[in-house]
């Protein structure tokens, strides 16, 4: 019964980047999530425009978390290089991100920026450090 052309097939090789894709239903998760995110802050704005009143929008600075906010894009791509095990990117993707939340902090929590600027000077030095290997 075993014909010629019965032979068991080799099985197909992919590479690396085709075999475990991770980016594919990422995209579809972080695009539903900024959706979410983008819509409930329209909700939240809506209904304090209507009179409904929420403590955490009282602060003076709100625009501030709109800094705070970018801060995902960096620590998103630090777990993404972690993952594939570039410790190296993704300590330098972490350095970054903790850059922008710092800015973000000045202006939440009013922070004097003649007393906290040295910090910059921290995070550039771990910058550097931290961009070694690319």
């Amino acid at each position: 019964m075993n014909q010629p052309d019965d032979k068991p097939k080799p099985p197909v090789l992919l590479p690396d980047h085709q075999l475990n894709n991770p980016q594919a239903p990422a995209s579809k998760t972080g695009k539903l999530s900024l959706g979410l995110v983008v819509a409930v802050v329209g909700a939240l704005l809506l209904a304090r425009n209507l009179g409904y009143e929420f403590f955490f929008l009282d602060i003076h600075n709100w625009w501030a978390f709109l800094i705070l906010f970018t801060a995902l894009g960096p620590i998103h791509q630090a777990w993404r290089f972690y993952s594939k095990g570039e410790v190296w990117a993704a300590t330098n993707s972490l350095v970054f991100a903790a850059g922008i939340i710092f800015i973000a902090l000045l202006f939440l929590i009013d922070l004097a920026f003649w007393t906290w600027w040295p910090v910059f000077i921290i995070l550039i030095g771990l910058y550097l450090m931290s961009n070694r290997n690319r």
